[in-house]
């Protein structure tokens, strides 16, 4: 009834540690996928840092260009129509603050060329030059990186008119300090906000186990047999698990009851046939007629054959157990076990001197099920109706199985002409062991069984009367759909 794997084998203690030891970590990918998912933003925030911050330095050392190169452009003006310029003070006092940076300057008109600074600084902005728009940027010169302040503009009097271009630079030694200063302190702060948290996550990492560790100690700490739902209360996350492992143990637990059932059956229907061999044993034992000894033994094979049929009706229920718990439902053709069946029953339905007859004109009937226990089904059905046949009334030595096409689904229906059943009986017959007439033979598991069947082909039966006298038992089976292929 359950599957077990071949190569399964009991582990020892060692090793159980050894596939513990090899067995991957849940708590381990949980703290590394984090650590990677911070490192990652880490990662990148660094890297925003340190654009920002160079450009931060850009920013506040533009300031003092700009205000330089301004404070040189007030002092350039047009003396007996050339260009002259005063260079102030205050221009190299301002730009003196970043006291490890060098400066170079160039003045010049496009009309008169060279005035004053360095005369070899030729440089132009990466942009076309726009009148008296200041452009910043940064070039080699001199063997060290510059940003570079440059400006164009126009200047006039009533007898000329000159352009005028006006070039500032300093190295980048205070930027660079600046901005490795700000990107340190900002790395310091980024890298401690990323051990926080990788240490918030392995904590978080215990706290979201913890969940799975009371499920394990809730299983350990159980009572043998104890298949009980776990009615723990667990996150959301792990409430599809407990819900799978209730699932679990309840079919664990439907397992055991049939096993139990399955043992009383054995028992209970074994017991009666084995004692009765044995008084039958006995009685031709000590009886010295040779008549009544060879009726004797007519009876013990009789009780032998009865006791033959009961254990391959133990063994077909066995099976039909086992596939009711294992195999998944499939596409089958319902006329080819109900064929199968009027087969085999119909040479036993003969020599009880009832006739067995399948009526149907359908040539295919496919639905969802299990061939081997719809098999089993009709036998049963079969079967109980030829045993209530009565061959001294009229019709009562005929059985009819038809089968029926509707528009959802096929009805089988087990057609005989006995004496019925009871209306109060027909809910009981279905228990197991009951039995409405103990003078003729049978189990009283049969027809328990067709109910399991039917139940687990989500099947419908019905118990009618059959017209003048009898008993009619119908299944409805549905049809095959589309959607349960897929």
């Amino acid at each position: 009834m359950w599957q077990k794997s071949p190569n399964h084998q009991t582990l020892s203690e060692a090793e159980e540690k050894k596939a513990l030891a090899n067995a991957p970590s849940l708590r381990f990918r949980f703290i590394l996928a984090g650590v990677l998912v911070i490192g990652i933003i880490a990662g990148l925030a660094i890297n925003l840092i340190f654009d920002y911050s160079q450009k931060l330095a850009d920013l506040s050392y533009d300031r003092l260009l700009r205000s330089a190169l301004l404070q040189m452009d007030e002092n350039v003006g047009l003396i007996r129509n050339e260009v002259s310029i005063d260079i102030p003070w205050s221009a190299f006092a301002t730009l003196a603050q970043a006291e490890e940076d060098r400066v170079f300057y160039k003045v010049e008109s496009l009309e008169q060329g060279f005035i004053t600074g360095y005369q070899d600084l030729d440089t132009q902005p990466p942009q076309p030059p726009v009148l008296d728009k200041i452009q910043f940027y940064n070039q080699e010169y001199s063997g060290e990186m510059v940003r570079f302040a440059w400006v164009q503009r126009h200047i006039t009097d009533p007898e000329t008119a000159q352009t005028v271009r006006i070039i500032l630079g300093q190295t980048r030694l205070s930027r660079e300090q600046m901005a490795s200063a700000v990107t340190q302190k900002a790395v310091e702060v980024v890298v401690f906000i990323a051990l926080v948290a990788i240490t918030l996550i392995i904590i978080g990492s215990h706290l979201v186990l913890r969940p799975l560790h009371r499920i394990e100690r809730a299983l350990e700490d159980r009572a043998m047999g104890d298949l009980t739902p776990i009615d723990i209360n667990t996150p959301k996350e792990t409430h599809h698990l407990k819900v799978a492992i209730n699932h679990f143990m309840e079919r664990l637990q439907t397992n055991l009851e049939q096993l139990e059932n399955y043992t009383a059956d054995a028992a209970h229907q074994l017991r009666t046939p084995l004692a009765s061999l044995r008084a039958l044993a006995e009685n031709a034992r000590d009886n010295t007629s040779p008549e009544r000894q060879y009726q004797a033994l007519e009876n013990i094979v009789k009780q032998c054959d009865t006791l033959s049929q009961t254990v391959t009706l133990l063994l077909n229920q066995a099976v039909v157990s086992h596939r009711l718990q294992t195999h998944r439902l499939e596409p089958i053709d319902l006329l080819a076990p109900i064929a199968a069946s009027c087969r085999e029953q119909a040479v036993t339905a003969l020599h009880q001197r009832v006739q067995l007859s399948l009526d149907c004109e359908l040539k295919e009937s496919m639905i969802l099920g299990d061939a081997f226990s719809i098999q089993q089904m009709m036998q049963n059905l079969i079967e109980n109706a030829v045993r209530y046949s009565r061959v001294d009334v009229a019709h009562a030595t005929e059985v009819i199985v038809q089968v029926e096409e509707f528009e959802r689904f096929y009805r089988i229906k087990v057609i005989d002409y006995g004496d019925g059943i009871p209306d109060l009986e027909k809910e009981r017959v279905f228990e197991r062991f009951y039995r409405g007439r103990y003078d003729i033979a049978g189990s009283g598991v049969g027809l328990a069984m067709v109910k399991d069947i039917v139940d687990h082909h989500a099947a419908r039966i019905q118990i009618l009367d059959t017209e003048p006298k009898g008993t009619t038992f119908q299944v409805d089976f549905a049809k095959l759909r589309f959607e349960d292929t897929v």
